[in-house]
């Protein structure tokens, strides 16, 4: 899967997180950014984009709910050539490409007693949301036309067949901008090749 993310002013990968969240389930309900009012419902895995002086990585997450309430968010291993990040790919330092393996989104096996993961088994369709936050997860933009508050936002996925989603990922306008100006959300693009 091929991921264009755009934002409105140069990045600040330092100060700003970068998120790319994933439901994975196929119950068509979107991560939206009030996860954690919501105990992270729709949220099955979240790939987030930012740095430390200078070093930016990508890293991928999988939201698994614990008995008895509450979450954890259990890091993913990959190699290098299942998730391949490019930072400035537009030359103006607003835009970066990522490209996963889309099956690192089959799940962690659960270790018991933990509840199953999100998702098993392959689903046909996803939902997802571009995100951007403080360094503490405090949410500064999304796609919708709410900016943080949004929850209108929803574009499914079908992940069985091949797609490219260009128009449905621009930033409504008159849509709330985050104050600051590096968290502010452009849009993008999802590229899917089964």
């Amino acid at each position: 899967m091929f991921v264009r993310y755009d934002t409105a002013n140069p990045m600040d990968f330092n100060n700003v997180r970068y998120l790319i969240a994933f439901n994975t389930s196929g119950n068509g309900g979107v991560p939206y950014t009030n996860a954690y009012n919501t105990g992270y419902v729709n949220y099955s895995f979240i790939i987030t984009v930012a740095g430390t002086n200078g070093f930016v990585a990508p890293q991928v997450c999988q939201i698994i709910r614990q008995q008895g309430g509450g979450v954890t968010c259990q890091p993913e291993q990959f190699s290098p050539s299942q998730v391949i990040l490019t930072l400035n790919s537009n030359g103006n330092n607003t835009e970066f490409t990522l490209m996963f393996d889309r099956r690192l989104f089959f799940g962690i096996p659960p270790a018991s007693p933990t509840p199953p993961p999100p998702t098993t088994q392959p689903q046909s369709t996803w939902t997802f949301n571009f995100i951007t936050t403080d360094t503490s997860f405090h949410p500064l933009d999304a796609l919708g036309v709410g900016g943080p508050n949004d929850t209108s936002f929803n574009v499914p996925l079908p992940v069985s067949t091949t797609f490219d989603f260009v128009q449905q990922l621009t930033v409504p306008a008159g849509a709330t901008k985050s104050a600051n100006p590096n968290a502010q959300l452009q849009g993008g693009e999802i590229i899917n090749n089964p």
